[in-house]
């Protein structure tokens, strides 16, 4: 199995990772690199987000960062609904009272 990893990172400092049984070499191009089999656990262990310490044309080792923050979930339908009734019961209440 060949992993590969894109050199440049994204916006979120993470990289693209890629795997393939049946590759033997980079099949991505120029901005991708090879993943040696010792580096392979750690690269899939950050999901990406490293620093990569290429040598000579070769990636000889990561360091881990930080993962940006999970987006907040969106709101379930029975959430939204929930909320616009305790909106639309506050603004009943608030007309009731002459506000």
């Amino acid at each position: 199995m060949l992993t590969i990893i894109e050199l440049a990172a994204r916006e979120d400092d993470g990289h693209g990772l890629q795997s393939q049984s049946h590759r033997t070499e980079n099949w991505m191009g120029e901005e991708w690199i090879e993943v040696p089999p010792q580096l392979e656990q750690a690269v899939w262990d950050c999901c990406g987000y490293c620093t990569l310490d290429i040598q000579d044309g070769k990636l000889v080792g990561v360091t881990p960062v930080d993962r940006p923050p999970e987006p907040e979930p969106e709101p379930t339908p029975e959430e939204d609904l929930a909320g616009l009734l305790i909106d639309q019961e506050y603004r009943l209440t608030l007309l009731e009272l002459g506000v």
